[in-house]
């Protein structure tokens, strides 16, 4: 049986998707034992557990806000830069390591629809989620050969997790511009994970789970 790293798996969207995946042995993990703003607590699961074939990351830190508040000393940009874009990096780079030693490896990582559909205060947020999109197609190049794929999955708006803290209001108005009429759902998260996992051809895409967006 896989061994998946489910980063982000322990609460919101990340536990609901994890529910569809018994098929794997799942580690959910936490922000709290695994900080992404502290290396150690990366590099320390790792070592812990050398034996993962694949690395889901659904953490991620999100503040709203216009761009021009923002200062460079704002701390809740930090935070987004520190969890989303250094930790996520960390993360990817120290499972890289011992998947390239074992010759197979899936990295899977959850980017957003705000990085094609602008929304107003998630400028940061929708940057740092760009930034996975781009990530994977120079690991795919780099990797490949060792047997390994890295892949993003671009999320809509879900029956789940960031979505039940919106307005009712909004999340109608939303529904009513997806073309397939409905949130997605957290087995259609989970069933393009499996997808993906074990499809090694597909190296280096995003594929957008988005309804139609």
């Amino acid at each position: 049986m896989k061994k998946i790293a489910f980063f982000g798996g322990s609460g919101g969207l990340g536990s609901q998707v994890i529910k569809f995946l018994d098929q794997y042995d799942v580690n959910s993990i936490s922000s709290t034992s695994v900080n992404f703003t502290r290396e150690h607590d990366i590099s320390n699961y790792f070592f812990k557990n050398p034996d993962t074939d694949i690395v889901v990351i659904f953490s991620n830190y999100n503040y709203n806000s216009f761009a021009h508040k923002y200062n460079s000393n704002d701390p809740e940009l930090s935070k987004q830069i520190d969890i989303n874009i250094k930790g996520v990096t960390e993360c990817v780079n120290r499972a890289l390591k011992d998947m390239r030693n074992k010759e197979y490896g899936r990295i899977i990582l959850a980017s957003s629809i705000t990085v094609d559909r602008n929304v107003i205060g998630t400028s940061i947020y929708a940057a740092t989620k760009a930034y996975y999109e781009n990530l994977v197609k120079t690991i795919a190049l780099e990797n490949a050969s060792k047997g390994i794929t890295a892949n993003c999955i671009q999320l809509g708006y879900m029956d789940g997790g960031l979505t039940y803290t919106l307005p009712d209001k909004f999340i109608k108005n939303t529904i009513n511009n997806i073309p397939a009429k409905r949130l997605g759902t957290p087995k259609e998260i989970a069933n393009t994970i499996d997808f993906l996992i074990n499809n090694e051809y597909i190296n280096g895409a995003t594929i957008k789970l988005t309804g139609g967006l």
